[in-house]
């Protein structure tokens, strides 16, 4: 049996949503805001091993979560 770590492996982390703004600097500064209010226990982020965007899973406050749409039906 081996005591070795486990290699370190790079993850695509996706945060991304819609935001009506006049420009992308009020853009990019009404995402801060969003995130600022809202933080990890409202905002779900993306996770997949970088080359692999197939095996993405969602997060909310570092805990999986279930996103599928079809799920809630």
């Amino acid at each position: 049996m081996s005591d070795s770590p486990m290699p370190r492996r790079q993850w695509l982390v996706t945060l991304a949503m819609p935001i009506e703004a006049d420009g992308r600097a009020d853009a990019a500064a009404d995402f801060w805001e969003y995130v600022s209010a809202l933080g990890a226990d409202e905002l779900p982020i993306f996770i997949s091993p970088s080359g692999d965007e197939l095996a993405m899973q969602a997060y909310v406050g570092g805990a999986e979560t279930e996103m599928d749409p079809e799920e809630d039906e």
